[in-house]
């Protein structure tokens, strides 16, 4: 009987060193899938970070983008209040330009039409002179 308890320990040493002889046969397979698995988990880290950091960023741009069309509107206002005043300055250069044409060619009959505001002229100096 102590064959028999012998015999099945020799075979349950021989049947378990099987299992782990099969167990551990794919050992480097094994080691290089975790560590494939954990470089793996380690770059989805990485990139849920950079993902965050890109919503966030994303976001913002957005506001800032919102703003930037709100100030273009009312950078358009501004640009089409100033092309109408850019318009009434063109007509009054060429009214001046005319003006100064007028002027600029001698009237002989230009001192016929002051002479009455330069009389009111004369009169209101001597007015201030005998006031005191």
């Amino acid at each position: 009987m102590t064959w028999y308890i012998v015999l099945a320990a020799i075979a349950g040493g021989l049947i378990g060193y099987f299992i782990f002889y099969l167990r551990y046969q794919h050992k480097d397979t094994v080691n290089q899938l975790r560590s494939n698995l954990k470089d793996a988990a380690k770059e989805i880290e990485y990139l849920s970070n950079e993902l965050d950091e890109f919503v966030q960023q994303n976001s913002l741009l957005k506001q800032k983008t919102t703003e930037l069309l709100e100030k273009n509107d009312d950078l358009s206002d501004v640009v089409s209040e100033l092309s109408k005043y850019y318009v009434h300055l063109k007509k009054a250069a060429e009214k001046t330009t005319e003006l100064s044409k007028y002027l600029s060619t001698p009237n002989p009959n230009i001192e016929e039409k002051m002479q009455p505001f330069l009389d009111k002229a004369k009169e209101k100096v001597s007015e201030e002179k005998t006031f005191f």
